[in-house]
């Protein structure tokens, strides 16, 4: 059964806008001449995130999230909270056409002010540009809220990823921990002797 989110839990999030991307939605044009949406993802994006993420390709969810198998509701509800989160939408013909995920991204900030981000693509729009437009847009945004780093685990295997973030800038190398991982990280700003660049309730609202 879909995770239910209870109306005390999606209030706080309804009218507060996103630290990072106050200046969304926006319309992106990609290769080939289609348009998407880009907007910040909302609570009522649960049921569009869990039929996005059910539509992925077996190789896509194993990239993303390490598994080929079933993708928790907790997992999809938390990320459908996030103020840190971006999704691709498109819609078919007509007025009352579905809106459709066909992209999302996100960083998580931890301690220090390092984010970690991740990001998917879904089979079909892949190869068009909007996996290089997410990780400049999310490295826009941390910056933007002044994090010290980006960092991300990406599988070794996944070529096309680990390009795009060595053209964005991040340093690749293989994750000291696991043989089947890459670590890729990207300074933003030097580190400080405080938190005091960061939000004063930053990890209070994680």
């Amino acid at each position: 059964m879909p995770a239910v989110l209870r109306a005390a839990e999606i209030a706080p999030f309804l009218f507060a806008k996103p630290l990072a991307f106050g200046d969304f939605p926006q319309t992106w044009t990609i290769k080939g001449g289609q348009t998407l949406t880009a907007r910040a993802v909302r609570p009522d994006d649960f049921a569009r995130q869990r039929a996005f993420v059910d539509g992925l390709s077996r190789e896509s969810r194993y990239y993303r999230f390490l598994t080929g198998g079933l993708v928790s509701d907790e997992f999809i509800a938390q990320f459908v909270r996030s103020r840190c989160a971006l999704v691709l939408t498109t819609r078919g013909e007509g007025d009352g056409a579905e809106e459709r995920i066909v992209a999302n991204g996100e960083y998580v900030a931890g301690e220090g002010g390092v984010a970690e981000l991740a990001l998917v693509v879904t089979d079909r729009w892949q190869g068009r540009g909007i996996g290089r437009r997410l990780v400049q847009t999310l490295v826009q945004g941390a910056r933007a809220q002044r994090l010290r780093a980006l960092r991300g685990e990406v599988l070794s295997e996944n070529r096309r990823m680990l390009a795009i973030l060595r053209e964005h800038g991040f340093s690749v190398r293989l994750h000291p921990g696991d043989a089947l991982l890459h670590e890729a990280m990207l300074t933003l700003a030097p580190a400080r002797q405080t938190n005091e660049w960061l939000p004063e309730d930053w990890f209070a609202m994680r």
